[in-house]
């Protein structure tokens, strides 16, 4: 009887670690262009980016992918998902901020069959002075016709991500 009950949860233990689990949180990828076309990568030293969280309880980030050409906007945490976090990019002159762009990062729990938390790309954004907020999908429609990217982007060595392409909805 042991053995069986043994089998049992072994069986049951592989079975459940297959089975997709939401990360506590979503990414939001996207490359970002200075006012001459010029892709901001992390050699870029006249930009400063910080991560503007909605509230205590919530971990936010910002880092390059490999490659150096794409960002990976994070947000994520056990509480708060269902807030818009904030990332604050400065274009810096001699030590001081002349320029500001802050883009609001919507949360991701999308409409659809599915609801759950998406990883999103958003395409190539422009810097520009002023806010920009993330445009998402409005309809259920719209979430189930969403492409899945093909390619890998902003591979985690401990997570999966596989992202939905949102740029038709930024222009």
């Amino acid at each position: 009887m042991k053995i069986r009950i043994s089998i049992a949860v072994v069986f049951l233990t592989v079975l459940t670690s297959a089975a997709y689990s939401q990360w506590p949180g979503y990414f939001y990828a996207f490359e970002l262009k200075d006012s001459d076309g010029v892709i901001i990568d992390s050699n870029n030293t006249v930009y400063k980016m910080t991560a503007l969280p909605c509230c205590d309880a919530i971990v936010t980030g910002i880092k390059i992918c490999e490659g150096n050409k794409t960002w990976h906007f994070y947000a994520g945490g056990n509480s708060d998902l269902d807030k818009t976090n904030s990332l604050k990019i400065e274009k810096m002159q001699d030590g001081k901020a002349v320029e500001t762009m802050i883009i609001d990062f919507p949360p991701t729990l999308s409409g659809g069959k599915e609801k759950f938390y998406r990883d999103l790309y958003l395409g190539t954004l422009q810097f520009k002075d002023g806010k920009y907020v993330v445009k998402l999908p409005k309809t259920n429609d719209q979430w189930d016709g969403m492409p899945e990217l093909k390619e890998k982007i902003c591979r985690l060595s401990y997570a999966v991500s596989l992202y939905y392409d949102i740029s038709a909805f930024q222009k």
